[in-house]
């Protein structure tokens, strides 16, 4: 029994951390394109929008982090 905690503490260790770093790469890929997006002369309030969205998806993941459990 000791053994089959054991893995799922290691699987669950492995998912947090992918989970992590494919957040990370979702978080820098969106963070890249509203940059190209300022520098192509996307109007201000566009960019804005895209801001607000980048922000609510950043709430709404914290809070399905919180209840995750």
């Amino acid at each position: 029994m000791g053994k089959n905690k054991t893995n799922e503490g290691l699987f669950g260790a492995a998912k947090k951390f992918s989970d992590a770093f494919f957040d990370g790469l979702s978080k820098n890929a969106s963070n890249r394109m509203i940059q190209k997006a300022r520098k192509a002369g996307l109007p201000k309030d566009a960019i804005d929008v895209m801001n607000n969205i980048q922000k609510e998806k950043d709430y709404l993941d914290s809070l399905l982090k919180k209840y995750e459990n």
